[in-house]
């Protein structure tokens, strides 16, 4: 048997892949669809009936593959060729002039009809996947790619315009005209795009690289033949002509740009030419030091040799390592015996996908042809199509159309963010320009429909529902997005345009006015597991520029206020049991439902940030941040320097360095700083990551010792409840808010008991509170029975007293009744004993039915009871009260409410003592006369004549007879008279040490007062006879100007305090100066004084306003003043005459 024989019989033995039968039926259906004439010089040649062949192919592909899910049809069809040898022929034979030709335009249709399905994206494999499928998609696979060859390398260069010229008629009509066909046919254009566009080499090698269907040779294709153009007048018409495109429109666009650098895009020819050349440096430099690493650890001529090293301790013991890389360095043995302790902790397998890298971490490069033409189409986009498009998908996610599917909502919120970075780069691209007509910069309002209220609504709802059902590669499109609309506004802030400043600040209000948002990026840090590195870095970057703007909005408004969510306890309803347990149960359910709506409440509150920053400060997030920097080796600057400025602001500005004080942690600063494979010089954060080690480095050393007790916490993640006290060496002190009483209610006056009560309940059945009444009543059941119990008793033990009496019990004391003990009220669960705190209306229906609270304190713990006095009949009364308002809930006259004969009770205000109020306290001393002094005699006093003295606010309800005048006159009168009862020092208050000495010294010290006295002011001359020594007792040592002006050498010595008015330090003066002579007169004019009470008040105020003159001194004194302030005396007691 001849080779070639045995292989006919090797391939005989192996499984057919498709059914015999339908292979030779789509084979001779494209052999009739036509083929390559003879006669027409090579050129394609249609069948007699090549429409009814497409019809069937079509079929064939809908009734076998798409419903029986196989993929035998699309397997027959590209093992004949179909595609490249049948389908792009007969496109491509449609010229450009031929516009009326009915037929080719038809052909053309159920060409475009065969190459959707077979162009279609395959889905991952799944639960669903059958071994058919894992036979034909690999194949398939290789197909599609062959296609989009065959299509963008066609020698005709116009297969992609004639499929853009199949709709074109569709498209020129009214939207009110369309029908459903023409509506369908738009979007079978559409999809064809997207799915060449989707397709991809499945396998690159060296051979085939996959260049000619690569996205630059795409974008090029597309450029050229019109589709680019097609696609912006689509997008620009959304909303208006075109309703059901806008979600495969954006699905093309999202796979033209996803995955393209945008700075790079933007680059100028000498800009990319420099920075190909960095990069060209970059990429030298690191494989220099990729050499010289594999150099030190390279085979030597005596690496034949084996090598035992030990390394012997402290203690005398070693450690053995083996193999000659132990030789290579001083730390090498040590980071080998290192290397093999060391203890990985095993890992699930990742069967959600986690760690799977997503197109989203994925970096694309285009040619430079490719991006000049993307970037125009960028540009035209950004100008004229972006915000119908994005606008008309926000609402058609709002509504939750048929049309989406599962990924169209994340790759919305990716070309929000894409599109958003490329105006940013764009502007400033345009603010360096050199050209000033470009250098003008428009308003921002070419992206204003993702920065509206609705936009921020629907980012926000969308993270919360990915993050709470751990979406990650959906959540994380959802932060580049939320990223770049904080980068946006901050770029508006600082705009040149005022709207634009203005439209800044309004978004930043409602960004920042949410407390679900702000708490959620502090959720959303803290869940990182093991995400790919692409997630980590939109991650940190949201945090760091949320966290920079939210720091910068704050200071720049003083009072800001944010609304948080305020948690409600709910109210449960009692079970329905009986009789009307089946009706029961769908009102309870209603009324859960309702108690659910209710424990949401919102409520505003004043925003703190450094409260808010205190959320970040977790071992959570600080985990994060160090997962982020430890791929320290793909890092650029601006990454660094975010890690960077977390770490500051976590050990520097909040001082929560015990947080950052961990083994780990070291170990990897010092690996990035000082390790083999660290941060290299020449990186640009080198710097600073060093000088943020050292102060690091030194707080550490400080703090341990400090505190010796850190060296075993280095081992162990902290904990919230040891930070503070490893921190500052005490516990938290931690205050505890103590609950306030309810404000107390009352029933309007004028109703009787049963309608108080009325009342009362009906405000509690008002607000769904039926359980508490049934509690209620359930108590005064059980008091009832005990209260009745007790007086029952109490007759008896008085029956039997009066009985033990015998017959002298008319005689004798009869035996007194005592009073019951209270009834406590024991509440049946913890929400009880909360309502009875504070239910205001709860604790309003206690009061009516008087009850009482025997604690007076404000806490939970507060008991209330039943009070003595109330019998069992008075009991019975209310519980037939409680039992008949809520079998029939009572009802009001005209319409009304319990709630209307409802209001708040008033507090009783304390006064606090005030001079000016007549209410207040009496004055500070009683007016208990002068004080006795030995040699005085007591002046004798008028009878002054008794007359009450007026209220002020009696004299403010009379004021229709009063005028003003006379009011005012009244109250200074009252006024004067507490500053005259102020400044009296009595006896009765007034206790010196003298008091208690003997009588001589006390006569001695009166004589010496007598004698100054009669020697009239300081300041006497030598000639004036005897002086002595005043300074003693405090005269003298005042200034010149009064001496002058008073003629006085001096005030008493001791200063009163708290005088009110300048009369009554006249008349001391006055008293001084005059001596005892003076004495007698002033006690005459405050006898005077009295006397004018009763008089006419027009009297009273002239005296009391007319000024006296100071006396003079006479005019042959030579008065002196002291040069020095003279020494103070001891206090002296004043008689109240002197005043």
């Amino acid at each position: 048997m001849s080779s070639e024989e045995e292989g006919n019989v090797v391939l005989s033995k192996l499984p057919e892949t498709v059914d015999p039968m339908i292979r030779a039926h789509i084979l001779s259906l494209c052999s009739a669809l036509g083929g390559t004439s003879t006669v027409e010089d090579g050129g394609y040649s249609l069948g007699d009936d090549a429409l009814a062949c497409l019809k069937d192919l079509k079929k064939w592909l809908k009734l076998y593959d798409q419903k029986m899910n196989r993929f035998d049809v699309a397997r027959c069809m590209a093992e004949a060729n179909l595609v490249k040898g049948d389908l792009l022929e007969i496109l491509g034979g449609w010229e450009e002039d031929e516009i009326e030709d009915r037929i080719k335009q038809r052909l053309a249709l159920g060409c475009v009809e065969l190459l959707v399905p077979l162009t279609w994206p395959f889905e991952r494999y799944n639960e669903q996947s059958t071994v058919n499928h894992h036979r034909h998609i690999p194949v398939l696979r290789f197909a599609q790619a062959a296609y989009k060859k065959a299509i963008l390398q066609h020698p005709s260069k116009r297969i992609l315009s004639n499929i853009v010229r199949i709709a074109l008629p569709s498209v020129a009509m009214p939207p009110n005209e369309r029908t459903e066909r023409d509506e369908g046919l738009i979007k079978l254009v559409l999809y064809f795009f997207r799915n060449l566009v989707m397709i991809e080499h499945p396998m690159v090698t060296e051979t085939d690289t996959g260049e000619e269907i690569s996205r630059s040779a795409t974008i090029g294709a597309l450029k050229e033949q019109n589709v680019l153009h097609f696609l912006l007048f689509i997008s620009s018409k959304v909303g208006n002509e075109f309703n059901t495109q806008d979600t495969v429109t954006m699905e093309v666009i999202y796979h033209l740009v996803k995955s393209v650098d945008i700075e790079k895009m933007f680059l100028t020819d000498e800009q990319e030419s420099q920075k190909q050349g960095q990069d060209l440096t970059t990429l030298l430099k690191l494989e220099d030091e990729m050499k010289r690493a594999s150099i030190r650890g390279a085979s030597t001529r005596h690496n034949r040799f084996g090598t035992t090293v030990w390394i012997e301790r402290s203690d005398k013991t070693r450690s053995f390592v083996s193999g000659q890389g132990a030789l290579l360095g001083k730390s090498t043995g040590l980071d080998k015996m290192d290397a093999s302790k060391k203890w990985k902790k095993p890992r699930g397998a990742d069967t959600k996908g986690i760690s799977r890298k997503t197109e989203h971490d994925m970096s694309l490069t285009l040619e430079r042809r490719a991006k000049a033409k993307l970037r125009e189409f960028v540009e035209d986009f950004l100008d004229a199509g972006f915000n119908p498009l994005f606008s008309h998908l926000r609402r058609a996610i709002d509504r939750d159309a048929q049309r989406l599917v599962e990924s169209n909502q994340q790759q919305y919120f990716y070309l929000i963010a894409w599109f958003l970075k490329a105006e940013r780069i764009r502007r400033k691209t345009l603010a360096n320009s050199e050209d000033p007509a470009t250098a003008d910069l428009e308003s921002f309002s070419l992206v204003a429909s993702v920065l509206n209220q609705e936009s921020l609504i629907t980012l926000n709802r969308r993270m919360t529902e990915w993050f709470d059902t751990k979406q990650w590669t959906p959540l994380q499109s959802a932060m580049r997005c939320f990223t770049q609309i904080l980068l946006t506004v901050q770029d508006m802030v600082v705009s040149p345009l005022e709207d634009d400043q203005e439209i800044a600040e309004n978004i930043q209000n409602r960004l920042f006015y949410e407390e679900v948002t702000l708490d959620l990026v502090v959720m959303i840090l803290r869940s990182y597991t093991r995400q790919p590195f692409g997630w980590l870095d939109d991650c940190t970057e949201m945090v760091h520029v949320h966290l920079k703007m939210l720091e910068r909005f704050s200071k720049q408004h003083e009072h800001m206020f944010i609304r948080s969510r305020k948690r409600a306890r709910a109210q449960r309803k009692k079970n329905v049991t009986g009789e009307d347990g089946a009706e029961g149960v769908p009102e309870e359910e209603e009324d859960e439902e309702l108690a659910e709506q209710s424990k949401a409440a919102m409520k505003e509150r004043a925003f703190d940030y450094s409260r808010f920053e205190q959320k970040f400060l977790t071992q959570g997030c600080l985990d994060t941040f160090l997962a982020f920097i430890g791929n320290y080796k793909e890092l650029n600057y601006s990454q660094m320097k975010r890690a960077i400025t977390f770490f500051h602001r976590v050990f520097v500005k909040r001082e929560q360095e015990i947080l950052m004080f961990r083994i780990d942690t070291i170990e990897l600063f010092n690996r990035i700083l000082q390790g083999p494979d660290g941060l290299p010089n020449s990186h640009p954060a080198r710097q600073e990551m060093d000088q943020f080690f050292k102060h690091y480095m030194r707080r550490l050393v400080k703090m341990l010792e400090k505190r010796p007790e850190l060296y075993a916490e280095l081992l162990f993640t902290k904990v919230n409840s040891t930070m503070h006290y490893l921190q500052f060496g005490y516990n938290k002190q931690i205050k505890v808010s103590k609950p306030r009483e309810v404000a107390e209610l009352r029933i309007k006056p004028g109703l009787e008991f049963s309608e108080q009560v009325s009342v009362a309940v009906g405000a509690l059945l008002d607000e769904n509170k039926g359980d508490a009444v049934d509690w209620l009543k359930t108590v005064l059941s059980a008091a009832i029975s005990e209260r009745k119990s007790w007086e029952a008793e109490e007759e008896a033990r008085l029956a039997l007293e009066a009985e033990a009496a015998g017959p002298d019990s008319e005689t004798a004391p009869q035996p007194s009744p005592s009073d019951p003990p209270f009834i406590n009220i024991k509440p049946d669960n913890e929400a009880r004993q909360t309502a009875l705190l504070k239910d205001a209306k709860l604790r309003l229906l206690l009061t009516t039915l008087n009850f009482e609270k025997l604690d007076a304190t404000d806490t939970l713990d507060a008991r209330w009871i039943i009070p003595s006095q109330l019998t069992a009949i008075d009991l019975q009364t209310s519980f037939e009260l409680l039992k008949l308002n809520t079998d029939n809930p009572p009802t009001f006259p005209d319409g009304q409410l319990a709630e209307d004969f409802i209001s708040r009770k008033p507090k009783p205000r304390v006064q606090a003592f005030d001079s000016d109020s007549d209410s207040g306290p009496g004055p500070l001393f009683e007016p208990g006369g002068p004080t006795p002094m030995p040699g005085a005699e007591k002046p004798k006093k008028k009878p002054a004549k008794k007359r009450r003295r007026k209220d002020t606010t009696e004299l403010t309800e009379l004021g229709s007879d009063l005028d003003d005048a006379a009011i005012e006159r009244a109250l200074k009168r009252r006024q004067k008279e507490k500053e005259r009862l102020a400044m009296i020092k009595s006896s009765l208050f007034v206790h010196d040490s003298d008091d208690e000495s003997d009588e001589e010294r006390d006569k001695q010290f009166y004589e010496k007062e007598r004698i100054q006295r009669a020697m009239g002011p300081v300041g006497l001359d030598e000639t004036a006879g005897p002086q002595l020594d005043f300074m003693e007792y405090g005269f003298g040592g005042v200034g010149e100007d009064w001496v002058a002006s008073v003629g006085v050498g001096g005030g008493n010595g001791r200063k009163r305090k708290n005088v009110a008015s300048e009369q009554a330090k006249a008349k001391k003066r006055r008293a001084i100066e005059s001596g005892s002579d003076d004495d007698d007169r002033s006690s005459a004019d405050g006898e005077k004084s009295d006397d004018d009470d009763g008089g006419d008040d027009d009297e009273e105020e002239e005296e009391e306003e007319e000024e006296q003159p100071f006396a003079q001194p006479p005019p042959e004194l030579d008065i002196r003043t002291p040069s020095a302030r003279p020494r103070r005396r001891g206090p002296v007691i004043v008689s109240s005459d002197e005043e």
